[in-house]
């Protein structure tokens, strides 16, 4: 139940901390991807029923603070956490540079969903060099985000005692 409660309030302030954050100009206008490096994380990290809460709840977080209408996260970030999932028992997922690999490729593939439905839905035109701008400043941002993603919750989860059989559960 705490590493609920600690998910689910983590993914929340990391929308915070997400929707406070400057945008990028050198990036084409973006913002760091602090939802999909949560997203990433719990898939990484958890089981997967608690990948899925963990996925859709920071998608929803994400759509509801994007400009646009909901979809491209409630489509890229499961896409992100079923892909992520599969294949965390073959790496070492506390490794900062694969860390900072996931990261990269979170960010670029969430920002290649994104302009796929925006552009499809005609909600933003596609212009082809400011799209790969803002792909490789989504690589650059998911870089550093996913990593001080990771260090934050296990410094958080690592400071909540581990106690079974004492008293109310």
């Amino acid at each position: 139940m705490k590493k609920k409660v600690l998910m689910i309030g983590g993914i929340t302030l990391g929308a915070l901390v997400q929707l406070f954050l400057p945008a990028w100009p050198i990036f084409g206008g973006i913002k760091p991807p602090v939802l999909a490096a949560f997203a990433l994380y719990y898939a990484l990290h958890r089981s997967p029923r608690g990948m899925w809460i963990a996925v859709f709840w920071a998608a929803l977080l994400h759509d509801g603070l994007d400009l646009g209408h909901f979809g491209p996260a409630l489509i890229g970030f499961p896409i992100l956490g079923v892909l992520a999932h599969r294949v965390r028992h073959e790496i070492f997922v506390d490794g900062v540079v694969t860390q900072m690999i996931f990261g990269a490729l979170g960010g670029m593939m969430a920002m290649c969903i994104t302009i796929l439905i925006y552009t499809l839905s005609g909600q933003r035109p596609f212009h082809f060099g400011y799209m790969l701008l803002r792909i490789a400043g989504s690589g650059f941002l998911g870089m550093l985000s996913l990593p001080l993603v990771s260090l934050t919750m296990n410094k958080l989860e690592a400071a909540f005692p581990k106690r079974k059989g004492y008293g109310w559960q």
